[in-house]
């Protein structure tokens, strides 16, 4: 794969989805460059979250590739949660965090704006390590699928947390209760993904997931306006 049709893969979705985000947050546009800052703590929270993988599971016994505990089973399924889920929803949310002490976090609506543009970042980084051992339609499907279902999956803490900020309530339990539905939700994801059979399933639970965060999002603008 070329130089190119990587970086174009990898960035080309994310640039997509912002858009769509920035259309839903069209009434008060958030600054670029802290969109753009928000990308790249995203991109920085994969590369973390990859270097705690290579020291926190084999400290903890874990394998870190999922073919070895596969199968439709209880311990994958914890796996799936606990580990991928869990983990990987923490560190995106963690920059999320700093961003919502700038000035510019304002409104509700923020907290989904942010939450997603995080994720492309953590997906993009994902990504890189990843399109290079895939070719055709797998190649291609998940460059587009992995932006749009992390950004899915944050916008569960994004949205509860950034409404409990605006409204100045708080932040520790919508924290933890966003965190806990979103480690659910990608460790379900990624539990269904692994078999051939129930794949259709984890694509019907991202589809869900996406026309909420579609319904709130307009939901939330309309009170922008």
């Amino acid at each position: 794969m070329s130089v190119w049709l990587q970086l174009a893969l990898l960035f080309l979705p994310a640039a997509f989805w912002i858009g769509y985000a920035y259309y839903h947050d069209r009434f008060k546009p958030e600054p670029p460059i802290l969109t753009i800052f928000s990308y790249f703590l995203g991109f920085a929270a994969g590369w973390l979250c990859l270097r705690t993988y290579d020291v926190l599971l084999p400290a903890l016994g874990l394998p870190i590739d999922l073919d070895p505990i596969g199968g439709l089973n209880l311990k994958f399924f914890l796996y799936c949660v606990l580990v991928v889920g869990l983990v990987e929803e923490t560190f995106k949310f963690i920059p999320f965090l700093l961003i919502t002490r700038f000035s510019h976090f304002n409104e509700e609506l923020d907290g989904l704006f942010y939450a997603a543009t995080i994720a492309l970042g953590f997906a993009a980084f994902e990504n890189m390590q990843y399109l290079p051992c895939l070719s055709g339609f797998e190649l291609f499907g998940r460059a587009v699928a992995s932006p749009l279902s992390h950004s899915v999956f944050a916008a569960i803490w994004g949205h509860l947390v950034g409404c409990a900020r605006i409204r100045k309530k708080g932040m520790v339990p919508a924290a933890t209760l966003g965190l806990g539905l979103a480690a659910l939700a990608h460790g379900l994801f990624n539990f269904l993904n692994f078999s051939p059979i129930l794949r259709f399933l984890s694509a019907l639970l991202v589809l869900a997931l996406w026309l909420w965060r579609i319904r709130t999002a307009e939901h939330l603008a309309r009170k922008c306006v």
